[in-house]
């Protein structure tokens, strides 16, 4: 320490002489101070004071020995100020991104389709039964309009399907229960098409809660927070509380839109096929938090929430809780409407009794077979498929291992087929007490209690509803779950020596 005090000095003491400007002749000349250096004792414990002309620390400290107050004052205030302005920058920025995105979802709802959109998404439904003509291609949307409503004729339902989408009925939420393909969505869908999507959104649910997640952000045109430039402000991670968080999140951004503005009519959001949601504490827990907010949206009379299943189970679960949900049952056309829209598509088509005797009045069958060329090759092919699919889902096997998966699978089996057994034989009862006034499309219904009795196992019945072989309402009948089910089952049992395969199999087990 005292050799480094030294050194220092005696820089400090030293001439500064410049190398370029240096004579050779005047090097002798330079005449040096003399320095003033003291020695200290290696034992001293005294500190030599330094001059006033000094920069550096006396006892190398590491503090100066001299602060400037003006010079910490002036570092303070342009720190605070520097913090000031990032603190209110970043609270305006927050402010403006939370109104930012309910002016987005209200976006999402105000967004209507244009004549041109209309007008793709005619020629494209027309184009799917080979009915655009050329003299429609460059036809007015009044024109596409009519020809469309020809190829699809009007049930009796959609007038009540219309007036929810329009926001006529406020108050309540709906439910729409029917068998898959009976025209639930497409009934909604033709509604949004009346008033131009203006004022509702559709989305459909998924049994990944990660991907409804998504669906339901790209519906309502919410981010999550995950575009949202605030890393500095922001303390938790926007995704940490996981996809039903996310869901919470969205749905009551929801609220603040729909009571942000005061509005003639409610906000519309379609969720179809909420049977899609797995039937366990996650998806059940979905549900159930999608329906709370349906209740206090009906209440207040901002947002309709429609629902749609195919299967029972959602209706079971929603009606513990439901105070303001109202049900209705979408079933299949009669025999009447069917030739109708069969005729609206074909009309130079041969052969429509029959093919509608095979089909019945599912909607998605009639649009499958009205685009073939055969009708009723196709409508034979279908028949073919389902008979090959309950076969393989049902199979009997008289002479089964006694392995124990084998037995359990064939107990299945034979209480399935039992079943379907009894609704063959009310098919044909029903046929053989109607004579004349029969109506072919009408399929037995037995209640499900009895159901229950006749297979012995009350467990495999929701079981057959999940894979489509039948049918329960929401007055727990069930029935065949479409014509081509019945068909099926008819090819199957009324063939020779079948109860003696089912008795062989029941003595097996």
């Amino acid at each position: 320490m005292q050799r480094l005090y030294l050194l220092t000095r005696v820089r400090q003491q030293w001439p500064v002489i410049s190398a370029r400007g240096l004579i050779p002749s005047r090097i002798g000349r330079v005449r040096t101070r003399k320095l003033d250096v003291r020695f200290h004792s290696a034992h001293s414990r005294q500190v030599p004071q330094a001059d006033n002309n000094s920069s550096f620390p006396p006892g190398g400290s590491g503090t100066w020995s001299k602060v400037d107050p003006s010079l910490v004052v002036d570092i303070a205030l342009k720190t605070l100020i520097g913090l000031g302005v990032i603190f209110i920058g970043g609270n305006l920025y927050v402010f403006w991104y939370k109104h930012n995105v309910l002016s987005k979802i209200e976006a999402a709802f105000n967004k209507t389709w244009d004549d041109a959109a209309l007008v793709q998404l005619i020629k494209q439904e027309l184009s799917r039964f080979d009915l655009l003509t050329p003299d429609l291609e460059h036809a007015s949307l009044q024109s596409l309009a009519a020809k469309l409503s020809e190829v699809h004729p009007r049930r009796q339902e959609q007038d009540f399907v219309d007036s929810i989408v329009k926001g006529e009925i406020a108050g309540s939420y709906f439910l729409l229960v029917g068998p898959k393909g009976a025209g639930k969505s497409g009934m909604v869908f033709d509604a949004m098409l009346n008033i131009r999507n203006k004022g509702a959104v559709f989305l459909e649910a998924h049994p990944d809660l990660e991907v409804f997640r998504l669906r339901l952000g790209n519906a309502l045109n919410y981010e999550f927070s995950e575009d949202m430039q605030a890393g500095l402000f922001q303390r938790p991670d926007p995704r940490s509380g996981g996809p039903a968080m996310d869901i919470e999140r969205a749905l009551d951004k929801l609220y603040e839109v729909a009571m942000r503005n005061g509005r003639r009519r409610p906000l519309v959001l379609v969720i179809t096929k909420i049977q899609n949601f797995q039937n366990n504490d996650q998806g059940r827990n979905l549900l159930l938090q999608i329906q709370q907010y349906a209740e206090r949206w009906a209440i207040r009379g901002i947002v309709t929430v429609v629902f749609t299943t195919d299967d029972v189970w959602p209706y079971t679960l929603l009606r513990k809780a439901a105070t303001l949900m109202e049900v209705r049952s979408v079933q299949d056309l009669d025999w009447e409407m069917s030739k109708r829209t069969l005729l609206c598509r074909r009309p130079d088509a041969e052969n429509v009794n029959s093919v509608v005797h095979v089909v019945g009045g599912r909607q998605s069958y009639l649009n499958k077979v009205s685009r073939a060329e055969e009708m009723l090759q196709a409508a034979e092919d279908l028949l073919r498929s389902e008979k090959a699919w309950l076969e393989n889902c049902l199979g009997l096997i008289p002479d089964c291992d006694n392995d124990g998966e084998v037995v359990v699978q064939q107990k299945w089996s034979l209480h399935c087929w039992t079943l379907l057994r009894e609704f063959v034989r009310l098919y044909r009862a029903n046929q053989k007490e109607s004579g004349d006034s029969w109506d072919p499309l009408k399929l037995p219904v037995i209640p499900a209690w009895r159901c229950q009795q006749i297979m012995t196992r009350p467990d495999y019945l929701d079981e057959l509803d999940r894979l489509d072989v039948v049918y329960i309402d929401m007055n727990s009948n069930v029935q065949p779950d479409s014509m081509l089910v019945l068909r099926a089952a008819l090819d199957i049992v009324e063939k020779e020596g079948f109860d003696e395969l089912l008795e062989d199999v029941r003595c097996r087990i």
